[in-house]
């Protein structure tokens, strides 16, 4: 991604991320919403539980989590399936929160301060995932490209993102889709069939896709619900237009699905030589 890109993303991450453990969890993505799930932290979790039930992670998976966020993710599969995790983040806000949190849980997880487009780790692992942090890089094919190498062979790459569909018109684009991009720092949405693309070059077999946005939109109702309170837009204000605008894009992500524009999907890829 660019340079003024990636400082604004930095920014955002360090100041933001104190208050999004209060506001939204330990979890910093999307919730999987089923008839029975009852709150946003048992949403989320059941979002891993997916990822996890169609890649058919094994216990005890070496794991690569690509914008680990504040860990929470990575935690919850070294106590759910006994995996070795390390987490990547661009954040030192986030890597501290972190670090802390899987100390406090006894979990065998580490977090470090790497920018995902370029990766350099000696470690190779079983699982390299990713979830809601893709659509932040301007330089995806860089990211997939550094990925592949830290695959084991039948390894796999496990991924949840932000998608454009493939059958978003132009005017589409416009109305829907440039208010996500100008307010949530994504560079570029890009389509699925893109990111196909990407991973084949990258020397990675996709195997599995799956739109999901049916199941994940319900997140942003209860998220423009948390975000009515005054004191938020007053805090938000005082930290300059990237954090108001970002409040903004809420509605512009809800609009974004109802209008199928925008896709949440689940995509699975193989390292098979």
């Amino acid at each position: 991604m660019n340079g003024e890109m990636k400082d604004r993303i930095i920014q955002h991450y360090d100041e933001l991320s104190p208050y999004y453990k209060d506001l939204w969890g330990v979890h910093i993505h999307h919730g999987y919403w089923n008839p029975a799930t009852e709150t946003k932290e048992k949403a989320q979790e059941q979002l891993i539980r997916e990822l996890i039930s169609r890649a058919k992670i094994e216990n005890g998976a070496r794991i690569l989590d690509v914008g680990c966020g504040l860990g929470g993710t990575a935690i919850y599969l070294n106590k759910t399936l006994g995996a070795n995790v390390t987490g990547i983040t661009i954040s030192p806000i986030q890597i501290e929160i972190g670090n802390n949190l899987a100390r406090r849980c006894g979990a065998d997880v580490r977090l470090m301060l790497m920018d995902a487009e370029t990766l350099e780790l000696d470690d190779r692992f079983d699982i390299v995932w990713s979830v809601e942090a893709i659509f932040h890089l301007n330089k995806k094919m860089d990211c997939f490209r550094a990925m592949s190498p830290l695959l084991k062979v039948g390894g796999k790459l496990v991924i949840a993102d932000w998608f454009k569909s493939n059958t978003a018109t132009a005017a589409e684009e416009d109305k829907f889709l440039e208010p996500i991009e100008r307010t949530m720092l994504v560079p570029k949405l890009e389509s699925p069939c893109a990111y196909l693309n990407y991973i084949g070059e990258a020397g990675l077999n996709v195997t599995f896709f799956e739109d999901l946005s049916a199941n994940v939109l319900r997140t942003w109702d209860l998220a423009i619900e948390l975000i009515r309170d005054p004191a938020l837009w007053k805090f938000a204000a005082a930290r300059g237009k990237d954090f108001t605008a970002f409040l903004e894009g809420f509605a512009a992500m809800r609009a974004g699905y109802k209008s199928k524009a925008l896709i949440y999907g689940m995509l699975i890829a193989q390292k098979t030589r």
